[in-house]
């Protein structure tokens, strides 16, 4: 009897959180997303191998990481770009692509940060210059945390096998195979967090964060994996549509990703609802966001 209460109960927050997408419009807000996203990832890429060919890390362990993370068709389509990109130091290259990739990587932001207020029944204060100004920010911090996950990857195991020449006896390579798995759902859990909590309008307390940044970290690995599946056993896109196959393949990725991050806001501010949470927000956080748009102003 309890477990049929449990399934009701879960069955009708599915019905609310449904009905809650439909009126918050998150589709055509993912779709938004997804446009700019593909817009901004090839300029976004240039800008983050170019700048990690200055670091002079070897491409093999990038390519390791963008293997094991990607769909074989994906992978397939920037592998080659990426070994061009991070072996070959391109000053001029990174002049002109940090420029275009922080501009069409802040569109897509912008579109998350309408979406994420509207999931949060929030309206828009601040003005274009604030918008532009966090939404560039954000742009930054995103590409920090994937440089600090590419460093924490390659050093880390430069590190242990250092550690391996002194300890021989350390099964270390357990202990590397449990950092590559964990440091990646750790930087993309908090990094949910943060969007949660910091994006919309209103910042949201991180009890009230903290829900939509589980959903959508744990989405994004079961994506990550299925989606892996999906095209490499049944739906091979490079067999069925040619050269364009992977254009699509990726752009179901992104979209797919789109909605998880936008879905995420919705199951944060539905909860906030159902259990009737009168003040969720961080009143800090509001002060320091009005002096900003002041500042701006």
């Amino acid at each position: 009897m309890k477990g049929a209460n449990v399934l009701e109960k879960i069955f009708n927050f599915i019905k609310k959180l449904l009905k809650k997408i439909d009126e918050d419009d998150t589709l055509p807000y993912a779709y938004q997303l997804t446009y700019s996203l593909l817009l901004s990832i090839f300029p976004f890429l240039i800008f983050l191998f170019t700048l990690i060919a200055y670091l002079n890390l070897d491409s093999g362990y990038i390519l390791n990481f963008l293997k094991n993370n990607l769909a074989s068709d994906i992978y397939n389509m920037i592998s080659n770009i990426v070994i061009d990109l991070v072996d070959n130091q391109r000053g001029s290259l990174m002049s002109v692509s940090i420029v275009t990739a922080i501009y069409s990587a802040s569109l897509g932001f912008r579109a998350f940060m309408k979406g994420t207020n509207k999931a949060m029944d929030t309206g828009e204060s601040r003005n274009i210059l604030a918008r532009y100004a966090l939404s560039i920010m954000w742009v930054l911090v995103l590409a920090s945390v994937i440089l600090i996950a590419l460093l924490g990857i390659v050093f880390g195991n430069q590190i242990l096998i250092l550690i391996k020449e002194v300890f021989p006896n350390l099964m270390l390579d357990n202990i590397l195979n449990a950092i590559r798995i964990i440091l990646p759902v750790a930087l993309i859990f908090f990094m949910f967090i943060a969007f949660y909590m910091f994006v919309p309008v209103r910042s949201v307390k991180f009890k009230y964060a903290l829900p939509g940044s589980i959903f959508s970290s744990a989405a994004i690995l079961v994506l990550t994996v299925g989606f892996q599946v999906y095209v490499d056993n049944f739906a091979n896109y490079s067999k069925l549509y040619g050269a364009l196959g992977t254009l699509v393949a990726l752009m179901l990725w992104l979209l797919l990703i789109s909605m998880i991050m936008l879905l995420g806001a919705s199951i944060n501010s539905l909860l906030i609802e159902e259990r009737k949470i009168k003040d969720p927000y961080i009143g800090i956080a509001k002060k320091v966001k009005s002096k900003i748009q002041e500042f701006t102003e």
